[in-house]
């Protein structure tokens, strides 16, 4: 593998922009998003391991705008009126049979590298002697924290295709765990994450990017992780798991519901811009009935423009809308990975299937007036409160990876309403066609 030198500081700069580092050193390192592995595999030094951690939280934006357009399709919440592609209207919405080698396998694949990444950080810290035991801590529970992430958000897309659960060696890889084997293992590395967090002292031996204020502690880190291990534990259904984990996360009753860790953007070269937002050939557009059935005075309705006359797509699928996506206006925007809303609708969640109807209720208002709503004045049977939370969900979190997953895991897909006739909704996307190919090739 060809070595591309950085300094430490260009590394770090193409992780995480414009970050206040502090980095005054000149050492020289391998890229940390493409590292050779024999560089830093045997006694790395501290500035290796710390450009390889920086490197992984810029890993761990790879893919997410693939992956939200994906599963925003898939669930008929949004559509990419992408001028240059129409399978995101055709395929992906079922009028044309599904291709698993095309672009939009990379709603799973493009997760790979954040985990090859966290792999090489922790073949790192497991052959050096350039950082204390605690200091080693921190490296990998920052690690495993974003291999579970990456993991989960292709079992997201897989479902019951599952994942490889081990790709140490790339080269004998494990066989694809069932769904439920791929969530245990998925909370495998989350915990063994959040407990490395625990031996990691008061601070990281890295730094953060801005947009971690907040989480750039082991100790408020581990908060994020554990708000990741409540999302498995509710695909998994393990209520008394969740009520567990919901004090250890950073739910607040009271705090902002946008607090939470984001992904980091900038531009300028070496580093990316938001691929969120809309350009000139890419329009990502709400669907019509789901916004045309907000409550009155929702304020969640200024994620979109309201557009007249109406956008329309014609190529291959013919639709029209006047919801355009405003969520990301900026190249420089960032794009959170958490929040406490999600956290509140969990905690609503969970509250509802231990039959404590009064603080479901009470999260579920939360939510509502923070939106310029009125309280909840529904039935308030199980039913009917898990109704109002994915109905409070689908606007909280549009455009934000949940739809799709949320139906699916309540059985509720053929609950949505299909925008035009002869579309299809999926429960999973195909498996990608090389990793068919290399089970067939190693039996």
């Amino acid at each position: 593998m060809k070595k591309i030198i950085y300094s430490i500081f260009s590394a770090l700069l193409l992780a995480n922009g414009l970050m206040s580092c502090g980095i005054t050193t000149t050492e020289q390192v391998i890229n940390p998003n493409n590292p050779s592995l024999s560089s830093v595999t045997s006694n790395a030094t501290k500035g290796q391991l710390d450009a390889l951690a920086i490197g992984q939280i810029g890993r761990a934006r790879d893919g997410i705008d693939t992956y939200t357009q994906v599963v925003g399709t898939a669930g008929k919440e949004l559509f990419n009126f992408n001028s240059t592609e129409n399978r995101w209207m055709t395929e992906l919405n079922g009028t044309k049979p599904l291709d698993n080698s095309n672009f939009y396998g990379g709603a799973t694949t493009a997760f790979g590298p954040a985990v090859r990444q966290a792999n090489t950080l922790i073949a790192a810290v497991a052959n050096t002697k350039s950082v204390t035991a605690q200091e080693a801590s921190g490296y990998l529970g920052l690690a495993n924290t974003f291999k579970g992430l990456a993991n989960l958000y292709e079992l997201n897309v897989q479902y019951t295709n599952g994942v490889r659960l081990n790709v140490e060696d790339p080269l004998k890889p494990s066989k694809f765990a069932t769904y439920d084997e791929s969530l245990a293992g998925i909370k495998k590395f989350l915990d063994d994450g959040a407990a490395q967090l625990d031996a990691a002292g008061a601070t990281f031996p890295f730094a953060m990017p801005a947009t971690y204020a907040g989480f750039n502690t082991p100790a408020n880190f581990k908060k994020f992780n554990r708000a990741i291990a409540l999302r498995v534990a509710i695909y998994q259904k393990d209520w008394a798991g969740a009520a567990a984990l919901l004090p250890q996360t950073f739910l607040s009753e009271t705090g902002s519901l946008t607090a939470g860790p984001s992904h980091t953007f900038n531009p300028t070269n070496p580093d990316v811009g938001n691929p969120l937002i809309n350009t000139s050939t890419v329009r990502i557009v709400g669907v019509e009935k789901l916004w045309n059935d907000a409550e009155v005075g929702d304020l969640r309705l200024k994620k979109l423009s309201v557009i007249s006359p109406s956008i329309s797509f014609t190529n291959g699928v013919v639709y029209a809308t006047k919801y355009l996506a405003n969520m990301y206006n900026s190249a420089s925007s960032s794009v959170p990975i958490i929040r406490n809303e999600e956290l509140v609708l969990i905690a609503a969640e969970v509250a509802t299937q231990q039959g404590k109807t009064a603080d479901a209720t009470k999260y579920i208002n939360i939510v509502r007036m923070a939106a310029g709503l009125k309280n909840y004045a529904g039935v308030t049977d199980k039913d009917a409160l898990i109704n109002a939370i994915l109905k409070e969900r689908a606007y909280s979190l549009w455009y934000e990876g949940h739809r799709w997953v949320d139906m699916r895991r309540y059985g509720k897909l053929s609950e949505i309403t299909l925008p035009v006739a002869g579309m299809a909704i999926y429960d999973k996307m195909p498996r990608p066609l090389a990793e068919v190919n290399w089970d067939i090739a190693n039996p």
